[in-house]
């Protein structure tokens, strides 16, 4: 029988291989056959969790640290020394920031980003436990700066403004220093010992405080811009904002989330509160108010202008207020107080509907600006309501900078417009995390120090930040992320105990083994063992993350130990353009 031949499988399967012959130097066969004019070079890059750290954290440095890459006699506490380079706060931001570098960690790209927040938290506690001190005051410059403000913002600008030399007094209208971490944020969230530890620490520096002392009315900021050096305002933004309906300010029982929450800080249980508390908002800090209402033993009702979905609080801060009693109202909105002679009875709410495509608003970036009120109301007894729709600035005295604005107007230095001398961050530029106003406080610091050495002041430049692209992520096993406990109450009312529970050392030194050290070298030595050409050298004895090089004379650019960098520290770069 005659079978029609096949010219492409007669090639395949008559095909010789010739003989082997090995080859040495620049003519050795490589991977994909071929080479090119690029050589390897090492890039030092910023790794995504600090790009997006408002703190400016060297996260990948304190990881290294606990996973043992870069080696100490006390890992923990040269993590921590690392954390405090730049935030002065890791106890407590462990506990409170929404921690933005988790969503940007290229680790979610493989399966779930580094728990940065809890080891944060872990690291923080451990510097309160073994008394670990920050670093010590620098020799005395002979400047002086008088910090408005000891909140956050102003509490890291005195620091980082002690450890180079200058003498710092920071002037506050409250009785104690903390701001908005002491006075809106409720001790279920953040344990007050450890927020005096942290705060009491840049004290320990030198740094002088005169408390209840209001600009304006006790001293002038005309008065201190002639008596300092430098001036930096970090006043922040302790105004809760009126409902604007008939009555918030004239019918008993009707008050703002940060008076109530501020109220509670000071006067302890002895507070005045409803039975049944009415919280308009939907933010964290309206979750805040139900669930310290909730222990003060009121029933917490909150009234949400949008579906759940659209809501600004966080999942845990919701499922949190939700499980320990509050009750949700969506798409209701506040019409009018329902008063009488001897006080609030109620408030009267509309049902809100989306707004029809075309209508203003309809599309506007704020969800509650997509909704608006129908015909359809009902009402809601109670005899105390809080509005939580948002926080603004008390400028009084601060006119001279202000010009009549709720906000200081900086540049990109932090100097206040038209100032030689004065500076500005945190809240008072614009309501953000807390995590933004340290940054802004260090940041405010460096320049303030660059002004009284008669010196440039400093400029950010331009950071390659590490792109998962151009990581071999294949090379980590697949692991979860590690989660903190969060305690239940079978008994909330009078329970006022932290509630979050940190990591132990052995499960933050697992999770940071998680980290992918994005962009430095962590020695897996990858790209030794992968060069067909033996062109990868270590080293010894090398700063950390300087583990290799490249002997160019025997390198062909085959890209193989750009490929399996897991790191993305090694990019094919040298020769281009030739």
């Amino acid at each position: 029988m005659m079978v029609e031949s096949n010219p492409i499988l007669d090639y395949a399967t008559n095909y010789r291989f010739p003989e082997f012959s090995e080859l040495e130097g620049t003519d050795k066969i490589v991977a994909f056959g071929d080479s090119s004019h690029k050589c390897p070079i090492y890039v030092r890059q910023v790794p995504p969790c600090t790009a997006e750290c408002p703190a400016g954290e060297d996260i990948r440095g304190y990881h290294r640290f606990l996973n043992g890459t870069d080696k100490s006699d006390d890992a923990w506490k040269s993590a921590w020394e690392t954390i405090v380079n730049v935030n002065p706060f890791p106890a407590v931001m462990g506990r409170i920031c929404p921690h933005p570098c988790q969503k940007a960690c290229n680790r979610q790209y493989h399966d779930e980003s580094v728990a940065i927040n809890a080891v944060e938290q872990a690291i923080g506690n451990y510097g309160i436990e073994a008394g670990l001190k920050l670093p010590a005051a620098g020799t005395d410059t002979g400047k002086r700066v008088a910090v408005i403000g000891g909140g956050p913002a102003g509490l890291s600008a005195a620091y980082q403004l002690r450890r180079r030399g200058h003498a710092v007094t920071i002037y506050d209208a409250n009785e104690k220093l903390g701001g908005m971490v002491l006075y809106g944020i409720m001790g279920y969230r953040v344990d007050r010992k450890v927020l005096e530890a942290e705060i009491q620490r840049i004290i320990d520096l030198g740094v002088e405080t005169k408390m209840g002392v209001r600009i304006g009315e006790d001293v002038t900021l005309e008065q201190l811009e002639k008596e300092y050096d430098a001036v930096f305002v970090g006043v922040g933004a302790q105004v809760g904002r009126a409902l604007p309906v008939t009555g918030f300010d004239t019918i008993p029982g009707v008050t703002n989330a940060i008076d109530f929450l501020r109220n509670y800080e000071v006067l302890g249980d002895d507070i005045p509160v409803g039975k049944k508390v009415i919280v308009i908002g939907d933010g964290n800090v309206a979750m805040d108010v139900a669930r310290l209402a909730l222990r003060l033993g009121s029933e917490a009702v909150v009234i949400s202008g949008v579906p759940r979905e659209e809501m600004a609080c966080f999942q845990n801060e919701f499922d949190d207020a939700e499980r320990e009693g509050t009750v949700m109202h969506y798409l209701a909105g506040a019409v009018e107080l329902i008063g009488s002679e001897s006080g609030l009875r109620g408030l009267l709410c509309s049902r809100m509907v989306r707004k029809e495509k075309g209508e203003e608003g309809w599309n506007s970036p704020i969800p509650f600006f997509r909704y608006r009120s129908s015909d359809e109301t009902f009402g809601i007894d109670g005899d105390m309501v809080v509005a939580s729709i948002g926080q603004t600035t008390d400028m009084q005295g601060f006119e001279s900078i202000t010009g009549g604005r709720p906000w200081l107007k900086v540049d990109r230095h932090f100097r206040i417009s038209g100032k030689e001398n004065v500076f500005g961050g945190g809240d008072a530029i614009k309501v953000d995390l807390i995590t933004t106003a340290v940054g802004h406080g260090r940041k405010a610091a460096e320049s303030i120090d660059a002004f009284l050495k008669g010196e440039p002041l400093p400029e950010q430049g331009y950071r390659e930040v590490t792109k998962v692209q151009k990581q071999d992520v294949l090379y980590f096993f697949h692991s979860d992320q590690a989660e903190r406990e969060n305690i239940e109450l079978e008994e909330v009312v009078g329970n006022h105990d932290e509630l979050l529970q940190a990591l132990s050392k052995e499960e933050a030194q697992a999770e940071s083994a998680r980290c992918m050290s994005c962009g430095l070298c962590f020695d897996c030595k990858q790209c030794v063992s992968f060069c067909p050409q033996e062109a990868v050298t270590r080293l010894r004895d090398n700063p950390p993350g300087e583990v290799v090089y490249t002997n160019y004379s025997r390198c062909v650019g085959c890209h193989i130990c750009s490929l399996v960098c897991p790191s993305g520290y090694i990019q094919m770069g040298m020769g281009d353009g030739l």
